[in-house]
């Protein structure tokens, strides 16, 4: 379960065989809003490799997504309103629209499950 990796995945918009969203192109720029720096791909084969020595059947790295891992874990209310709060923010700053009704997307469902708990 890595964190963000700094791979060349972060310059793509995606598969080309699928429609390219508005947000597209900008992979980089919403994680680095979520995450300050991105974890190199090196340390994380690193990590991975003590974690198949050590018979582990969960790897979770680099420490910040530990932290993530453990508010999702514990706390799934309070991962679901960070996260409504990420993917609003990157509709707002990438024009992207709110997925529809019935998608079943992660951020629907936080951007859903953050509006049902005032009402």
């Amino acid at each position: 379960m890595p964190g963000v990796v700094e791979t060349p995945i972060l310059d793509k918009g995606g598969p080309d065989d699928l429609p390219k969203s508005p947000a597209a192109g900008h992979t980089r720029e919403f994680f680095r809003h979520v995450q300050a720096r991105f974890y190199p791909a090196d340390r994380m084969a690193q990590d991975i490799i003590r974690g198949i020595d050590r018979n582990a059947a969960l790897v979770v790295a680099p420490a910040s997504a530990r932290l993530a891992w453990r508010i999702w874990r514990y706390t799934p209310l309070v991962a679901n309103r960070m996260t409504a709060r990420h993917v609003a923010w990157g509709r707002a700053a990438f024009g992207a629209q709110p997925a529809g009704v019935g998608t079943g997307g992660a951020a629907a469902e936080a951007s859903e499950g953050s509006r049902g708990a005032h009402r």
